[in-house]
């Protein structure tokens, strides 16, 4: 299956011929770019799995950009492509995954895709690795997948999971809810609430409830809650 890739640049030029490569090599470009907010509102919209951004944009620097959609896309591949080598350390900041100077030879683009296909293999056994999560229960220590989690709410100093499957629905961790936020799969986990964890993948339906959100699970009769200030990450998070 060919990656979607977004290309963000405001040189036209250089948006068709870095397209045109990528096209030719497997990558699907569904849509390009000629501004910092253009490509944050492409990224949101499209959910890309590899961003090729132009540092120097005209409404601001695609650093900006960057850290904004690296916050909400933590699995999101970026490639920064400027005419300066001065931006190295910054782009290491954002944990891009490659930094090209224009203008490009072809041998530096063939070696950029395959440090992108190295990247998306190597986040593959992370998440496969990590699809099981070690909690520490009354019962000791026990592994639980991470899948079946629909949400996880903050208990005093403890937090409760819920789970979709098992027959078990709710677990009771002795471990606060920031420490659990640390240790989940971010690219499907997202907390929207200082007392709720929730997973995305599960999400049902959303309305408003007083000064925040509820939110409801598929297979759960539980609700969670979005707080007004997570509202917008979290629309963008859905892709809504």
């Amino acid at each position: 299956m060919s990656l979607k890739v977004v290309v963000a640049d405001d040189d036209p030029k250089v948006r068709s011929e870095l397209a045109a490569f990528l096209n030719e090599n497997l990558m699907d470009v569904v849509a390009e770019a000629a501004t910092g907010k253009q490509a944050k509102e492409r990224v949101q919209s499209l959910r890309p799995d590899v961003l090729f951004l132009d540092i120097d944009m005209p409404d601001g620097d695609g650093l900006t950009a960057s850290k904004q959609l690296r916050h909400v896309f933590p699995e999101l591949c970026i490639v920064f492509i400027t005419v300066s080598t001065d931006y190295g350390s910054q782009a290491y900041d954002v944990d891009a995954t490659d930094y090209l100077i224009k203008p490009f030879r072809e041998e530096r683009l063939y070696k950029c895709l395959r440090k992108i296909e190295q990247t998306r293999m190597k986040d593959s056994m992370q998440q496969a690795e990590t699809s099981r999560l070690g909690i520490k229960t009354n019962r000791g220590i026990e592994l639980i997948d991470q899948n079946q989690i629909g949400f996880i709410a903050a208990d005093s100093k403890a937090s409760t999971i819920y789970l979709k499957e098992g027959p078990r629905k709710q677990i009771q961790v002795f471990e606060t809810l920031k420490t659990l936020e640390e240790r989940v799969n971010r690219s499907i986990f997202f907390r929207s609430h200082r007392s709720f964890l929730i997973n995305l993948n599960h999400v049902k339906t959303i309305s408003p409830s007083g000064q925040t959100y509820m939110v409801t699970f598929d297979g759960l009769p539980e609700v969670a809650y979005v707080s007004r200030n997570m509202i917008t990450q979290f629309y963008k998070r859905i892709n809504f």
